[in-house]
């Protein structure tokens, strides 16, 4: 019997039994998927459950890889949920966005950085003016003091990565790096200490390296679409985090 990741609009974990599934094995799966062999919502905290217990009737179940990602994504996801709608507990209207930054935010500013905070990955994608730079920072502050976000790499392009310092430094208290200069150079300011460091999509291919060692815990792109064309170098640099 196998598990596999159905993808698609909406991706789903599915439990395919064999020729040779034992019956405990059928009637035991019914506990966690629902009769078209999808994984129910409710099982995906005890999904293990259901691997030990095959295990024990001595039946092979294969479990792809990406099925076990999936499932610590959702996880995570859940878990991300619980703590912001804990920390925000009145949404836009929480005393927690009276500190958030060194400056108050619209209502509609709230909602995108709570949006983006709870979604783990999202597109801000208001028209040019009404903010999307503050609503980044602040989604960003909340992962940074209420899920350990430590490292963030703001991918821009160069025009703009002292623009970003400069957002950053009037609406938060966060020590931010600017990536320039040789490669001996961006190596040193990459092993410096700061919560943002901010470099250019020009540069993403050459300081795969450093990055990775870096390991950011989030990344955030200005003008998103320039990875849109999967084949670029960037796009592929990009999407390897």
């Amino acid at each position: 019997s196998e598990i596999v990741l159905r993808y698609g609009a909406v991706r789903a974990v599915l439990f395919r039994p064999g020729a040779e599934c034992p019956a405990a094995i059928t009637a035991q799966s019914r506990r966690y998927f629902d009769d078209s062999g999808v994984l129910r919502p409710t099982a995906f905290g005890k999904f293990e459950n259901f691997l030990s217990d095959a295990a024990r009737l001595e039946h092979e179940v294969r479990c792809h890889d990406d099925v076990l990602g999936f499932i610590a994504e959702v996880r995570d996801a859940e878990h991300r949920r619980n703590l912001i709608d804990a920390a925000f507990p009145d949404g836009i209207r929480s005393v927690a966005f009276d500190k958030l930054l060194k400056t108050d935010l619209y209502a509609y500013q709230r909602q995108g950085a709570l949006f983006a905070a709870r979604a783990g990955r999202c597109l801000i994608g208001d028209e040019m003016g009404l903010g999307k730079t503050i609503q980044a920072i602040g989604a960003t502050e909340i992962l940074g003091r209420h899920l350990g976000v430590s490292r963030v790499l703001i991918i821009c392009p160069t025009s703009l990565k002292h623009q970003w310092e400069r957002e950053i430094a009037t609406f938060a208290t966060r020590p931010t790096r600017v990536i320039q200069g040789l490669r001996t150079q961006r190596q040193e300011l990459f092993a410096e200490e700061s919560f943002y460091k901010i470099t250019n999509y020009d540069t993403v291919l050459r300081d795969l390296e450093l990055i990775t060692a870096w390991a950011p815990d989030l990344v955030i792109l200005e003008e998103a679409q320039r990875i849109k064309d999967c084949n670029t170098p960037a796009a592929r640099s990009v999407k390897i985090f």
